[in-house]
């Protein structure tokens, strides 16, 4: 009986193939965008530990404003759980008018941040060299003579480029960091042997810690064990500022004092010798001789004021693209929270209104079972093994497929990084909570059902429960509305009201596809807007003119306005608390004066204006939030090699991009320096590419022009994190939701009213009158499931698009009009087409069996 039982059982499956298949579609969607939306997170970040342990990158960096000795290194391998250290130098030159470039040193023995090879071969010799791989976008090729102006640092100024690499040193494939030369960033970087170098300092010393080997990158607890290691470092360095400025002040200092004796001592010659008997030779040396003294006196006046060093320590958020990164990663760890949870959540839901209905269909056999003598666990294996099957093949298919699929898929679209070795990991969490999720779906609704119905009677389980009692709905007491509506029209609103559960499911299932869908609509939107609301609302002028004097000035045919301003990328970190940088452009105008023609502030909370005063900088909102300030806090600024602290006065709105606003006056209080406008902010009549290039011709041949930029048009490079692609997946795996929902919650409708369509066929009406019959309640359903669909669309896009703010960008949280219409029509297409597999169904109703007594 039991093996028959268990045939029974497969032909519940075959004979309804349709409501299976959908019950594992559902969960299928569910656990495939579930399982592979939140393993990106964890992918992405084993991907990057993967690489930064292939190149070994260091945990610590330290530098120094009077460079470092190897008295500093000494110290820093002796340090507490110091693993290894190594020194470098480097120097940044400028190649060209608008070429900076990092030159830094090599050794075949380096054992951190080792280079990625693209091509060609590492230096063999000190008159070889290889490039950033982002240099071969301005022709350079392997074989090729590269030369370099005659700098501070370097031996000579020709080299051979026999390589092109990558550095786990930048993980943007764009951004390469910011210099005191030029435009104020670095172009790209390049590597040349230690030989090749004639520096008595280093420019860097890179530490690895042995404590750190087993912690993820990115991780809380990686940062902690860091920063709790460079805590250690500064002490043990305590002493070093002062130290490395006598050792740079004394030994020049007593040069200075040697040669003022010298010169004392001929100058008290030559006053010895009588006025009378003084020739012209003699007055001319005397001369010389006070004039050089004055010369050494100003020289040792000025050797007497420098600064005690900087010590610097920069961990790995540092490194340019960085933390860019996992903030990627972790924004999209953060959607993985509530949009394929809230997905799940729809499948769960709806998948457990079908398994309860199906048994509450088969009472009737239930009750028969019972009767013959079997057990309620027999009879319960039915719809175990069922739902069993179907939660378990949706999950697991699911799951699996999410996982092998979404995390890869999002890893090639994240273009600006130089990671491109995809590692992924199997998350078993993940895929036991989808498990969990399918089986409380299908075995959990399975089994709550068949508790409250075993509990009843054979003879009660047999008889079919007594239909719903018909109630006046309040249609109903509109007496001049209900009179002008037709017969099926009060038909169909009776039954909507009639079977409210049925009526409140279908409305959020609906409403939970649509709101899904506008959703992804919505992050597509403020993905769009970002540039476009940063130039019109914000920043309104589209270049910048970088000179070589303040004095300067420039005229073009192409350029409707400019202003005089002092424009430079710091970079900017809190006075205490977390250790995160930020690369930010300072902009300093000459005057306040038509400054809201080139730069709105605005207030983001109050929507004021804000207005630069002498008592503090105006930040960006996204700078306030990464650097957890407010107004009245302190931020450390390092303006070139100086680091000088400021108030915070103000908070502006801002899109795209870290900047900081001042005064001139309140610059050189905070930078003790004189303030130099050696920028213009520019406006231009046209902004294709063919004119900019001809504006920037027309500039470079004027004295005195540095660097042209247009941060306007330069907005490609801009990061926003994966979000293009997890659009993309959200909007298509919504819709096919959305389609299998409306399916299913349509099939358990024709099938609990079988009898009443049945009755209503018999009585004369047409199949398209019968179809329109249930379609009538399906299109009042589904408007109404999508209008509550657009709020709880409205709701996901608000809190998404708050946790997917990541580096320099804060998303305007907007959504378009055509958002709404196209969730609509999406929702709507997907109900006609659910309407014309129904219409079809309903045709082939065998009205006899529909109509047989079930007493």
């Amino acid at each position: 009986m039991n093996t028959t039982y268990f045939k029974a059982t497969l032909r519940e499956i075959t004979y309804s193939w349709g409501k299976f298949i959908s019950i594992v579609l559902i969960i299928l969607l569910g656990s495939l965008l579930y399982v592979g939306i939140r393993a990106t997170g964890p992918d992405l970040d084993n991907s990057a530990a993967r690489y930064f342990n292939q190149h070994n990158l260091g945990d610590l960096t330290v530098t120094s404003t009077l460079g470092l000795t190897g008295k500093d290194l000494r110290l820093i391998k002796n340090a507490p759980h110091v693993a290894t250290a190594e020194a470098n130098h480097m120097v940044v030159t400028k190649k060209s008018q608008d070429e900076v470039v990092s030159v830094s040193s090599f050794s075949q023995s380096t054992k951190l941040n080792r280079l990625k090879l693209v091509s060609g071969h590492l230096p063999r010799s000190r008159d070889q060299i290889v490039l950033d791989s982002k240099a071969k976008q301005r022709g350079y090729k392997l074989g090729q003579a590269y030369r370099v102006p005659k700098t501070a640092g370097l031996r000579q100024q020709t080299y051979k480029i026999v390589g092109f690499v990558n550095s786990p040193l930048f993980v943007s494939s764009t951004d390469r960091g910011t210099t005191n030369l030029g435009s104020g960033e670095i172009d790209y970087f390049a590597y040349l042997p230690k030989q090749a170098f004639n520096q008595s300092t280093y420019g860097s010393i890179a530490v690895k810690f042995n404590n750190t080997a087993g912690l993820a990158a990115g991780t809380d607890k990686y940062n902690e064990r860091v920063q709790s290691d460079q805590a250690q470092l500064e002490k043990r360095l305590k002493q070093r500022p002062e130290q490395r400025q006598k050792e740079i002040v004394q030994p020049q200092l007593a040069t200075i004092n040697s040669k003022l004796n010298q010169l004392d001592k001929q100058t008290s010659q030559l006053s010895q010798v009588p006025a009378a008997y003084q020739t012209t030779q003699m007055k001319t040396a005397a001369n010389k001789l006070k004039a050089g003294r004055q010369q050494l006196v100003s020289a040792k006046t000025k050797l007497l004021k420098t600064p005690t060093a900087v010590y610097m320590y920069g961990d790995r958020t540092t490194n340019v693209g960085y933390q860019d990164y996992f903030d990627e990663s972790k924004s999209i760890a953060a959607i993985a929270v509530i949009f394929p949870g809230f997905f799940l959540f729809i499948a769960v839901l709806i998948t457990f209104t079908t398994i309860s209905r199906m048994i509450e269909k088969n009472r009737r056999e239930i009750g028969l079972m019972r009767a013959l003598g079997y057990t309620k666990g027999v009879i319960s294996m039915k719809y175990v093994i069922y739902s069993l099957l179907a939660g378990i093949l949706g999950s697991l298919i699911g799951g699996v497929a999410g996982m092998l699929t979404l995390p890869k898929f999002i890893f090639s679209m994240l273009s600006n990084n130089n990671l491109t070795h995809y590692v992924g990991v199997i998350p078993w969490g993940y895929l036991v909570e989808a498990l969990v999720a399918g089986l409380i779906a299908t075995l959990g609704s399975a089994a709550v059902v068949l508790i409250i119905n075993l509990r009843e009677k054979p003879m009660d389980l047999m008889r079919e429960r007594a239909p719903k009692a018909g109630k006046r709905i309040l249609l109903e007491r509109i007496k001049p509305l209900w009179r002008r509506l037709s017969f099926n029209q009060k038909v169909s609103y009776r039954n909507l009201f009639r079977y409210k559960g049925r009526m409140i499911m279908t409305i959020v299932g609906i409403a939970g596809c649509t709101g899904l869908m506008l959703a992804g609509f919505g992050i597509r939107n403020s993905v769009n807007d970002l540039l476009p609301d940063q130039f019109s609302q914000v920043q309104h002028y589209q270049g910048i003119v970088t000179l070589s004097a303040a004095n300067k000035r420039i005229h073009d045919k192409n350029i409707s306005a400019q202003k005089q301003a002092l424009v430079k990328s710091v970079t900017v970190s809190p006075t205490k608390g977390t250790k995160r940088n930020a690369t930010v452009t300072m902009i300093s105008p000459k005057s306040n004066t038509n400054f809201d023609k080139y730069v709105t502030l605005t207030n983001p909370h109050t929507n004021r204006k804000e207005h630069l005063t002498n008592d503090g900088v105006i930040i960006t909102e996204k700078l306030a939030t990464d650097m957890n300030a407010k107004k009245g806090s302190h931020l450390s600024v390092k303006v070139g090699n100086k680091l000088v602290k400021v108030k915070v006065s103000g908070i502006t709105k801002n899109y795209a991009g870290h900047y900081l606003y001042l005064t001139p006056k309140y610059y050189e209080q905070a930078a003790n320096a004189n303030y130099q406008p050696t920028s213009r902010l520019i406006k231009i009549k046209d902004g294709n590419a063919t004119a900019r290039h001809d504006t920037n011709q027309r500039l470079f041949k004027q004295a005195g022009v540095l660097n042209v930029s247009y941060p306007r048009y330069a907005g490609g490079s801009l990061t926003t994190g994966g979000l293009s692609s997890v659009v993309l997946i959200f909007i298509a795996l919504s819709g096919a939701l959305g389609l299998v929902v409306l399916y299913n919650l349509t099939n358990v409708n024709i099938s609990e009213r079988m009898r009443e369509l049945s009755t209503v066929k018999v009585l004369g009406f047409y199949d398209n009158e019968v179809t329109a019959y249930v379609a009538r309640e399906n299109v009042i359903l589904t408007i109404l499931g999508i209008i509550f669909g657009w709020f709880i669309g409205i709701v996901l896009h608000h809190f998404i698009m708050i946790k997917a703010q990541t580096g320099a960008i804060l998303f305007p949280l907007t959504i378009h009009y055509p958002s709404y219409i196209w969730s609509a029509i999406l929702t709507i297409v997907f109900s006609l087409i659910v309407g014309v597999i129904t219409h079809y169904k309903l045709k082939n109703i065998d009205m006899m069996d529909s109509l047989a007594a079930q007493e």
